[in-house]
């Protein structure tokens, strides 16, 4: 018994040990942005996706959608954002098929523009600036596709669509001072997976409590097992 409790203590420590140098990562409710440069082209006065932007500090860069026409950032701004879910929020559902037309896979610039268009009219749909410098011949695709984005959100409730994409809320007075709101942001959720050692220590002392508990366990029966055999009468025959 003694061998196999100690199995048990090895066999755990081995795996809390790899689960703490394993690539595991638990998701982190804000993360710091920084747009670093921009991929898309001109389009009005502005740029459309995707804008590039390191994430908590990555070297490796992170296409978002600005989706608020009406903020403005500039290259090598910071801030903080609150990482928020797409599901069950029809604005950001909708906002999320529209972002997808954009990140297919052979998407053309034409298709990423009118997305680019159709998400910024989804958030400031009454800004005369916008409505003035939307490109005149693709407002009839822009008006269609929001159509699509409608529809589609009102005939599936759940989609995988809404889980491929995160909202990236700015974080009140966490931007350079003096500077405009940032932009409202959207895109994959996977860079803003963040190491949380808290909650792999955690698992570790748990997982460390349940063998030990299992050990006292087999060893109360073992040794009660032998008190009752002990006590037991003999009988004569």
């Amino acid at each position: 018994m003694k061998n196999f409790g100690a199995r048990n203590v090895l066999f755990v420590s081995v795996f809390c040990f790899l689960l703490l140098l394993s690539p595991l990562r638990g998701y982190s409710d804000s993360a710091t942005v920084t747009l670093i440069s921009v991929g898309g082209e001109s389009s009005g006065p502005g740029y459309i996706y995707p804008y590039y932007f390191s994430v908590n500090g990555s070297a490796d860069l992170t296409p978002l959608m600005c989706i608020s026409f009406t903020n403005e950032i500039s290259f090598g701004e910071s801030w903080t954002a609150t990482i928020v879910p797409v599901a069950g929020n029809t604005q950001y559902e909708e906002a999320a098929y529209i972002f997808a037309q954009a990140y297919a896979p052979g998407a053309t610039e034409t298709t990423m523009l009118e997305a680019q268009w159709a998400d910024w009219e989804l958030f400031d749909p009454n800004d005369p600036t916008l409505l003035a410098d939307e490109p005149a011949q693709y407002q009839g695709d822009v008006t269609a596709l929001l159509n699509q984005a409608s529809l589609y959100v009102k005939n599936n409730s759940r989609s995988r669509i809404y889980d491929d994409s995160e909202i990236y809320l700015p974080v009140a007075g966490s931007w350079p001072a003096g500077d405009g709101e940032p932009q409202l942001l959207i895109g994959d959720p996977v860079p803003v997976l963040t190491p949380e050692p808290g909650s792999l220590i955690l698992i570790g002392s748990g997982l460390f409590a349940l063998a030990a508990a299992l050990i006292c366990r087999r060893r109360f029966v073992r040794n009660h097992s032998l008190q009752g055999h002990e006590s037991a009468p003999v009988v004569q025959t």
